[in-house]
């Protein structure tokens, strides 16, 4: 059996309206990438991030939605005792992540958001005008395949659109029962073949009752069993936990780090930096001190925290438990016990139990990463020069001295790690809050989640935002550009290659982040920047990347204890973190300083005499840096 699968085209086209009279913005809470993961797989759980109203916080948020998720669809316990079906709401400091069907997110979620309760949804649902059978005609009209494939072909028509009589809330009806009505669906009469859009609106259109039956009936049902209980208006955003990439050759040279380490005596010893990535071989070579420790003061595993901070954790079988804490050195009997306690403190709506969450996601000797992606960015940063190997070729990593936080947030499928970076980021606030000086002075992020341009405004996602907060508190945060500055298509005429502009990704879009694009690491005069590597501006305007440094072909440390090469953004990154923290290491008056530290590398920038929106400030040149201050 093949389950229904509307096109984005068909969502976009009930949202916004027809492609020669579309509405730039939709009004629904669910933002467009959550529809689209929806009516892709219809009957799926996506993961999701729900950001609470301004006046409400995350754990009363957390609190209401599983609760709600209890009284309105239950849970089926297996044989373990956890939850088959459960939610898995956590929280973290303005965020919130739940594990929900469609049917569980608009009749838990939706009700309890802004645009629900502000135009009083449950009362205009009351009315008659909401009877299926009075609505019916107008949803027809937004089902109609001849207006959906007309739309398509006649782009640039000035003709009227029918879609200015819809009220945000009938494209809201539309498209859900449309998802619900797909959900139910099997498909075996086309042999394993999808439905065109204009195919399954035929279907719809001639099933618009059944689909408002349904829709209308689950919303009569819900509104009579909370009758005596009106929903919170605690709800502002749903979207979907974010899929993050991994942003990817002499470069010490090129940028004059050696130089500047010798003629201003640098030693980086004092500074500790975050590598928040796929994680750290440890084991190698260059990472070790002479007297046989260890420069990685810790590696945290942020891959498990979805589980940890989830609703359902206390429920853990003892197998599932000894998964979870496998390389804390923590018993299940301690395990569960500190899970208990974050229950409690859930219950109680305080904030997350950093104390707590520390000892279940610190590994004591962590094996190797299964990629070398965070071993070979750590490298470039602080590496050592052992046995006549370096990170360059001749010498040291940026600041072979440094100490580094192993951070691992980027799990084997790469799948819905936004939630894990958001963590990581708040953690290096934690730990920064318990001294009265900073622990972690910089934090680097190699990584790359695609803007969304119907869904966020520019450097206001999840992860920006956290971003902001990190560099607010005095944290230096540099971020890779990302790998969309080149794009190829395929179209009727053969293939067609380009560069493209706007094409930063997040976190590199938030305005405190130093982002990095890449380029050339012996030639930059020459070839200017690296043709993947993302361009600016930002979609709101403000020039980015900052900087550019060496990403093409960086030799850094990888596993086995061997060196390798590798280019992209996320090579080009961890030399302006080292930038950083030999500023931070000379002169330690800059520590707490991200913002000063970002305009002295900016103006010391050397100019590749390349348009501002592909270089930014220009090259990184540490010693001009130095020579500056």
């Amino acid at each position: 059996m093949v389950d229904f699968s509307i096109p984005n085209d068909v969502v976009e086209y009930i949202l916004l309206g027809p492609t020669q009279d579309r509405r730039q913005l939709q009004d629904s809470p669910i933002l467009g990438d959550v529809w689209m993961a929806y009516a892709g797989k219809p009957t799926s759980s996506q993961d999701l991030l729900i950001r609470p109203h301004r006046d409400t916080t995350a754990a009363d948020v957390a609190r209401e939605v599983a609760e709600r998720f209890e009284r309105i669809v239950g849970r089926r316990r297996t044989k373990r005792g956890r939850s088959a079906n459960g939610p898995a709401v956590g929280y973290l400091q303005g965020i919130v992540a739940a594990k929900l069907s469609f049917e569980a997110v608009i009749r838990i979620l939706v009700p309890l958001t802004l645009w629900w309760q502000d135009h009083d949804v449950w009362t205009k649902l009351a009315t008659d005008a909401y009877l299926p059978k009075k609505l019916g005609p107008r949803i027809a009209q937004i089902y109609s395949a001849d207006t959906y494939v007309a739309s398509r072909s006649q782009a640039g028509s000035e003709s009227p659109s029918l879609q200015d009589i819809f009220t945000a809330l009938d494209r809201y009806i539309a498209l859900a029962g449309l998802i619900l009505w797909a959900g139910a669906q099997r498909d075996d009469a086309n042999g394993g073949r999808r439905d065109s859009g204009a195919a399954i609106l035929k279907k719809a259109e001639n099933k618009v009752g059944e689909i408002l039956e349904r829709l209308l009936q689950l919303y009569a049902e819900l509104r009579e069993a909370e009758a005596s209980a009106q929903p919170s208006k605690s709800i502002f955003q749903i979207s979907l936990n974010r899929r993050t990439w991994v942003a990817l050759d002499k470069s010490v040279l090129a940028v004059k780090a050696d130089a500047a380490r010798t003629l201003f005596r640098v030693e980086c010893d004092r500074i500790a930096w975050a590598i928040l990535d796929s994680g750290i071989d440890g084991r190698h070579d260059a990472f070790k001190l002479a007297d046989g420790g260890n420069r990685i003061r810790k590696t945290l595993d942020f891959t498990r925290i979805r589980d940890i901070v989830s609703s359902d954790a206390t429920e853990m079988a003892p197998a599932d438990l000894r998964d979870l804490l496998a390389g804390t050195q923590l018993k299940v009997k301690d395990g569960r016990d500190l899970l208990k306690l974050m229950a409690a403190d859930a219950e109680a709506r305080r904030p997350v139990n950093w104390g707590a969450v520390e000892q279940l996601i610190t590994l004591k000797d962590p094996d190797p990463p299964t990629v070398a992606h965070g071993t070979h960015v750590a490298g470039i940063l602080g590496a050592q020069a052992v046995g006549g190997e370096s990170a360059d070729g001749l010498g040291s990593g940026m600041c072979p001295g440094i100490r580094l936080y192993d951070f691992r947030v980027l799990a084997k499928t790469l799948k819905d790690t936004e939630f894990a970076v958001i963590g990581a980021l708040q953690y290096i606030r934690y730990v920064n809050e318990q001294h009265n000086f900073i622990t972690i002075h910089g934090a680097n992020l190699s990584l790359s989640i695609p803007h969304s341009v119907r869904n966020y405004a520019c450097g206001h996602t999840p992860v920006c935002i956290e971003c902001e907060r990190l560099v607010d508190s005095g944290v230096v945060v540099v971020a890779a550009a990302g790998h969309r500055g080149y794009h190829k298509f395929e179209t009727s005429d053969g293939v067609y290659e380009c560069y493209a502009a706007f094409s930063i990704t997040d976190p590199g879009n938030a305005d405190g982040v130093i982002t990095v694009g890449a380029t050339h690491g012996n030639w930059p005069h020459t070839y200017g920047i690296s043709f993947f590597s993302s361009r600016g501006p930002t979609g709101d305007g403000r020039v980015k990347p900052d900087l550019v440094a060496p990403g093409e072909r960086v030799r850094s440390t990888v596993l086995g204890n061997e060196w390798g090469y590798e280019s992209g953004t996320s090579m080009a990154a961890p030399h302006v973190s080292g930038a950083a923290a030999m500023l931070m290491s000379r002169y330690p008056e800059l520590i707490g300083q991200p913002r000063r530290i970002k305009k002295i590398l900016c103006d010391s920038a050397t100019d590749l005499g390349r348009e501002r929106t592909f270089q930014g400030h220009g090259m990184l040149d540490v010693l001009r840096a130095f020579q500056s201050i």
